[in-house]
């Protein structure tokens, strides 16, 4: 009987191991000269989580990650934006939740929720930020994507070749979107949207820790 029990376990964790496994996407992008894979995934089990990867190119081993994150009021709440410095010195990833920052030079992959670590505004960002009526901000920025938003199927997932200056971020270039696919329902695939194919998402690096 307890044998039977065992079996019984084994099989029934295998078979919700796989179909985790079926039910994640991923995909992955090169951080140009930096040595480095990025890597996005979605995982739909009970719930949604979000976790982004960084792997040296021709590495067995996988490198630092951000560890699976909640996303709540799922899949709406979805997505990462994806910036560098001028000087492609430091990665900076905007997931909503946490601001995430990495050196490729170190190997570092650092989270922080607080406000001395979020990257200068361009003065058209400060003024933006200061605005407190939703549509004295949508006339005045409405070009802007949002973060949590799906991203169109088919993109190209590399980075630009001449990534655009960021609009709300000083001596940053915004380089792209990671999404779930706006088709089809629960278990959607994910892409990266290049800066040339999306506009940049208003104030992609904000982070909400609480």
């Amino acid at each position: 009987m307890r044998r039977l029990l065992v079996i019984g376990l084994l099989v029934t964790c295998a078979g919700y191991a796989a179909w985790e496994v079926a039910m994640s996407r991923a995909t992955t992008v090169r951080l140009g000269t930096s040595g480095y894979d990025l890597t996005y995934t979605m995982s739909w089990g009970l719930g949604m989580e979000e976790e982004l990867r960084l792997t040296r190119v021709g590495a067995f081993m996988s490198g630092p990650s951000s560890g699976s994150i909640d996303i709540w009021k799922r899949p709406y709440n979805s997505g990462l934006a994806l910036y560098r410095s001028r000087d492609g010195g430091i990665y900076y990833f905007g997931l909503g939740y946490e601001l995430f920052t990495f050196v490729p030079s170190r190997g570092v992959l650092r989270a922080s929720c607080r406000v001395r670590f979020k990257p200068s505004l361009t003065p058209f960002g400060l003024h933006l930020s200061k605005l407190t009526v939703a549509e004295d901000i949508e006339a005045q920025d409405a070009e802007a994507s949002e973060l949590f938003n799906y991203v169109e199927s088919g993109q190209p997932s590399v980075l630009p070749s001449s990534p655009p200056a960021s609009k709300y971020y000083a001596d940053l270039v915004y380089l792209g979107k990671f999404g779930v696919v706006r088709s089809g329902g629960r278990g959607n695939d994910v892409e990266f949207a290049p800066a040339d194919t999306t506009p940049e998402p208003r104030f992609g690096l904000a982070f909400n820790c609480y």
